[in-house]
């Protein structure tokens, strides 16, 4: 009698532990783990293929010839062939060349610290900041005075003390004048493993500083209090800016979060990430690439422009906010020109003024315009359902058409409803106002009368300022 192996089942098991470690603990590396150990998936196959076959030999039950069978070593060559392929392509740095961005792993070895110190004096009230700190968080705050001061931890993980001893010397810190420019270097890309040392920095600065990190390759970055420009490169960071005085430029590959608050400049944020939130910006506010969390833009006192694979908005000015989230927009208090589009997306606008251009693929379209006088709209969807809230006392030249579905019309007389076959259009005018117009290809269109249960929910309360810490406050962190 042969009996069947427990190893396929449990490769699956220790592959779905890995996977399931990666969702619930966003900084456990899956690639970087599959490149460097994939050869103890193989050693651990061959140790229970030894085990079993004893025990199958000692029960007088009968195993394969050779101890596998065709399909496993056809399993085995394509394990090597993708291991040596991830190992070779990784050392290559190809991953990164094509913008992948490989998790590493933190738990091997022990834990080792070792402080970080710098001080650089008699640097002016505006210079010129550029960080380099490959792996780590770094928080930098502004403050009156001439001079930039660095502390914190640097953190080695290694097999004895020794060897995070020479890697802590390979790595040395530095804080150096160059010009106009005082560079702030971790040097973690010296490390014989760098996915194995990341520096956390608290860093006070002159106020009028300049700020520039560069060459991140994972942590984030707190800046508050800073008059001068801020740029942020990284491969995976997290960025939170407070109290910016000039513009920011945030350009990343992976992000699990982007916030921006009182910035008096023009903001430009680029890449890729979960969640985005904008608030209290007087300059421009630009955001480009794929997030798939929530966004939320409030108080923009000029033109604001986001640009995504799937969808874009344009408008000239947010007094309330907007919300992306989910296949969802939502907006309120908006002074356009406003122009969205969309491949899927449910749209939902309130309270909005100027021209207004709406053209969806997929998703319903909820407009209740509150000013008067109403300006010149225009929506389309192609699939789903187009609901217009009228307020008392608009003037409109209203225009609507849907080729499969129906129309529903509260207002009676002026408007008029006619019904050809699976089509339906509605027509009419209060008062010469200026020109509505609904298109829907398949589904319903509602035009109803404001009601009390309509009316838009009032802006929520600022929230409490919260005091910067003290310079000193900051160095006993």
């Amino acid at each position: 009698m042969r009996r069947s192996s427990v190893v396929g089942p449990l490769i699956l098991i220790v592959i779905g532990a890995v996977f399931l470690m990666r969702n619930f603990i966003p900084d456990f590396r899956v690639l970087d783990i599959l490149s460097d150990y994939w050869p103890w998936l193989l050693i651990g196959w061959g140790t229970l293929r030894v085990v079993e076959i004893l025990n199958w030999h000692r029960n007088g039950q009968l195993a394969s010839r050779g101890g596998m069978n065709g399909g496993e070593w056809a399993l085995v060559i394509f394990i090597c062939l993708f291991g040596s392929g991830m190992y070779a392509a990784r050392n290559a740095n190809l991953f990164r060349a094509n913008g992948i961005n490989l998790p590493s792993w933190d738990i091997l070895g022990e834990r080792f610290d070792f402080a970080v110190s710098g001080t650089q004096t008699a640097v002016g009230k505006a210079p010129r900041i550029v960080i380099e700190n490959a792996r780590g968080d770094t928080r930098i705050m502004g403050v009156d005075t001439e001079e930039v001061r660095v502390t914190g931890t640097k953190t080695i993980r290694a097999m004895t003390r020794d060897d995070a001893n020479k890697e802590d010397k390979s790595t040395a810190f530095e804080i150096v004048k160059a010009g106009d420019q005082i560079i702030i270097r971790t040097n973690l890309e010296r490390a014989s493993n760098s996915r194995q040392a990341h520096a956390d920095l608290e860093i006070t600065v002159p106020k009028g500083a300049t700020i520039e990190a560069r060459n991140g390759k994972y942590g984030d970055y707190d800046i508050e209090n800073i008059d001068g420009a801020i740029e942020v490169n990284s491969d995976n960071a997290g960025v939170r800016l407070n109290n910016i005085g000039a513009d920011v430029r945030i350009d990343l590959r992976r992000s699990d979060m982007v916030r921006v608050v009182n910035a008096k400049g023009n903001v430009d944020i680029k890449g890729r990430g979960q969640n985005v939130e904008l608030e209290n910006i007087a300059g421009v506010a630009t955001v480009s690439g794929q997030y798939s969390g929530e966004m939320k833009f409030r108080n923009l006192a000029k033109p604001f422009r986001f640009e995504s694979q799937n969808s874009s908005l344009r408008v000239e000015r947010i007094e309330g906010e907007v919300e992306l989230v989910h296949g969802r927009l939502t907006g309120r208090r908006l002074i356009g020109p406003i122009q969205i589009t969309s491949k899927s997306k449910d749209i939902e606008l309130s309270d909005f003024t100027s021209t207004l251009e709406i053209d969806v693929e997929r998703g319903d379209i909820q407009l209740r315009p509150t000013r008067l006088p109403l300006s010149k709209i225009y929506a389309r969807t192609r699939s789903g359902k187009a609901e217009l809230i009228l307020p008392t006392g608009a003037k409109l030249d209203l225009k609507a058409e849907v080729k499969k579905g129906q129309i529903e019309n509260d207002f009676g007389d002026p408007f008029r409803v006619r019904e050809d076959g699976r089509a339906a259009t509605l027509s009419g005018t209060i008062g010469g106002g200026p020109e509505v117009k609904i298109e829907v290809d398949r589904g319903d269109i509602e035009i109803r009368k404001w009601t009390n249960e309509d009316a838009p929910m009032p802006p929520p309360p600022p929230a409490s300022p919260v005091a910067p810490k003290t310079p000193l406050e900051v160095t006993k962190q």
